[in-house]
């Protein structure tokens, strides 16, 4: 009795069983796509802000050159993808005109065993690394989580359960050894003890390439866990309860829980970038689809243009209907192919009418329940449906619209054809703009508070360096006791404000990367306003403590 419960809590709600239809892109080994002729690079290509281009029209780059760099904590940097020149510039997006020759530049490779942490941190965050499976979040960042969470466990999500994606299935099958080192590296970073792999059974060949790359001693345990074949098992909070029994809190994060997930992508390519000294260029893409001759998996430059990608696979464009990004669970159709390949780009389906036919015409909700009995995170579609399409933002609040994963499995069962999951983005999204809208003027508090700060800080350093010339100036006097007794508590008032400064730069940070780590859609401009407040007053801190050692010396 007891080995039932315990198995049924070690599994999630729910779930569905879609055609897989992942043999088309396996049945071919993995390639290398050509080299572009131009890349489109967008400076959004990650979770929060944008990066800010550092270079200009006509410069002539390597591979690997940075070409953009982070704008505040939540944000990445973007490097050239090819060597070429740099032909265009907007607010939006980098064009750079290849030279053919594909000359490249690395940084110098360390050793992940014997580097310091913070030096790893800062090779991830130099060199662009970004969660490679879902939103795109800045790897470097979620490195850190140790500062704000104990954790004990590091999965590595491969059970990659959406239809037709298999990219890190060939990751797996290709560079086994490779991502298993970097989940020893993410581990090391994390502070995890150890290691759980959490595999679908529909990867045999991944599987046995797991097996085969497992280390005899490695420095964190390393075990790996065959599970069922199920959509959506792949979801961080389904995963972490099939491998663990452990239920993550309602809007809450993995970490919360003491794990870290990353997928095969990721870490490979962290080593990478750590080992090697390769910046974020080309990841692993699916094309896939009844309109493709040649579906499979290949190495493609990031801005590499989707219509220039699927052409090189065969592109029939009197069959194609459409073409999703990402799955057909969770992807969305592009308007237009001209768009670039991006970091986050998994999967690119070339789908003909009959393969995914468009959906018939939405009828009324019969209230079956089908939705409700395949939700993962057991919530309740059809009243969030009814409150969606009614604006009750507030009962989609108490009905835990924001755990929603999307994962499309309510309108995948829904008879009547409703799509749920279109409803569900819009109401999240309108009430995201509420809350930007009602902290408007607690921004405006933090923005004054922020100047206030930053002319403090200026007049600080300005005392500073004054008192730092009248004391060279001066003659040395002696000092009375009491003097010197005034002096030593000026100074330890001063040292109690600048740890007081400190915390509260952690504090800011920790806040603004939680927040990121939540709802990577939501706008942290308040957030970042409040970071960079609580920097000046450390900064300020730091020099009145200066000029007080300065003047105490003297």
């Amino acid at each position: 009795m007891s080995s039932a419960l315990d198995a049924h809590k070690r599994d999630f709600p729910g779930g569905i069983y879609p055609p897989e239809r992942k043999a088309r892109s396996t049945d071919r080994p993995l390639s290398d796509a050509p080299l572009p002729r131009r890349v489109i690079l967008p400076l959004n290509q990650h979770s929060g802000r944008p990066a800010v281009a550092c270079v200009q029209v006509g410069d002539t780059l390597r591979r690997g050159a940075l070409i953009a760099k982070p704008d505040g904590m939540i944000s990445s940097a973007l490097h050239a993808s090819i060597s070429g020149t740099v032909v265009a510039i907007n607010d939006a997006q980098i064009v750079i005109e290849s030279d053919g020759d594909d000359a490249e530049t690395r940084f110098e490779p360390l050793d992940w065993r014997t580097a310091g942490h913070d030096e790893l941190l800062a090779r991830l965050d130099a060199s662009g690394l970004v969660g490679l499976g879902g939103a795109g979040f800045p790897t470097q960042v979620k490195a850190r989580v140790r500062e704000r969470h104990a954790l004990d466990t590091l999965i590595v999500n491969a059970a990659e359960c959406e239809p037709y994606i298999t990219a890190d299935d060939i990751t797996l099958r290709h560079f086994a050894h490779d991502v298993l080192e970097g989940a020893q590296l993410m581990a090391t970073l994390a502070g995890a003890a150890r290691i759980i792999i959490g595999i679908e059974d529909n990867k045999p060949e991944a599987l046995a390439a797991l097996e085969a790359a497992l280390p005899k001693s490695p420095p964190h345990p390393i075990e790996i866990r065959v599970i069922e074949t199920r959509y959506p098992s792949g979801g961080e909070r389904q995963l972490i309860q099939k491998l663990l029994g452990r239920e993550v809190p309602s809007e809450g994060l993995p970490a919360d829980v003491g794990v870290l997930c990353h997928n095969p992508g990721t870490l490979l390519a962290a080593l990478h970038a750590v080992r090697d000294g390769a910046p974020l260029t080309s990841r692993i893409v699916t094309l896939t689809g009844d309109a493709l001759e040649r579906p499979g998996n290949y190495r493609v430059r990031i801005g590499t243009p989707i219509r220039e990608l699927l052409e090189h696979a065969g592109l029939n464009a009197t069959q194609l209907s459409q073409v999703i990004h990402g799955g057909p669970m969770m992807g969305e159709a592009l308007a237009n192919l001209d768009v670039p390949v991006g970091k986050t780009t998994n999967c690119l389906i070339a789908a003909t009418k009959d393969e995914l036919p468009t959906p018939p015409p939405e009828s009324p909700c019969i209230r079956c329940g089908a939705c409700e009995t395949v939700c993962p995170v057991s919530l309740l579609p059809q009243l969030l449906h009814w409150y969606a399409r009614a604006g009750d933002d507030e009962r989609l609040t108490r009905y835990h619209l924001f755990d929603c994963i999307e994962c499309g499995a309510c309108s995948y069962v829904c008879p009547s054809h409703i799509p749920l999951v279109e409803d569900y983005r819009e109401a999240k999204a309108r009430l995201r703009l509420k809350r930007i809208e009602a902290a408007k003027a607690e921004h405006a508090k933090h923005r004054f508070e922020f100047r206030q700060a930053r002319l403090a800080r200026e007049e600080a350093e300005k005392q500073a360096r004054r008192e730092a010339r009248l004391a060279k100036a001066k003659r040395p006097a002696q000092t009375g006791l009491n003097d010197g007794a005034s002096a030593q508590a000026d100074l330890r008032s001063l040292r109690i404000a600048q740890t007081a400064a400190k915390a509260a730069v952690r504090k800011a940070e920790k806040t603004l990367a939680r927040a990121a780590e939540q709802d990577p859609h939501q706008d942290l401009t308040d957030l970042e306003t409040q970071l960079a407040t609580a920097q000046e007053n450390l900064k300020a801190a730091d020099a009145k403590l200066h000029a007080a050692r300065e003047e105490s010396a003297s």
